[in-house]
């Protein structure tokens, strides 16, 4: 994503890194030490790092089977 095209909104950024923290501390796949790490690294990304993450989760989630697409398309209709 350009840089150009990314706006950084504190509000937005700070509840965007929320949301990620709970999906990390909630994962029991991950151990103590893991989530460690995840979130000093989620801590120091600002939004044009958090813009990248969402673009590559979301590209890989995408091409890995259309389960994702569901999903997407109810947020979509949220509006």
């Amino acid at each position: 994503m350009p840089q150009n095209q990314i706006i950084d909104m504190p509000f937005t950024t700070d509840a965007m890194k929320s949301a990620i923290e709970r999906r990390i501390i909630q994962s029991p796949q991950l151990s103590d030490a893991q989530k460690h790490d995840l979130s000093v690294t989620l801590a120091g990304m600002d939004a044009t790092h958090l813009a990248t993450l969402v673009e590559t989760v979301l590209g890989h989630a995408i091409e890995s089977g259309p389960e994702i697409l569901p999903y997407l398309q109810r947020l979509g209709q949220r509006g």
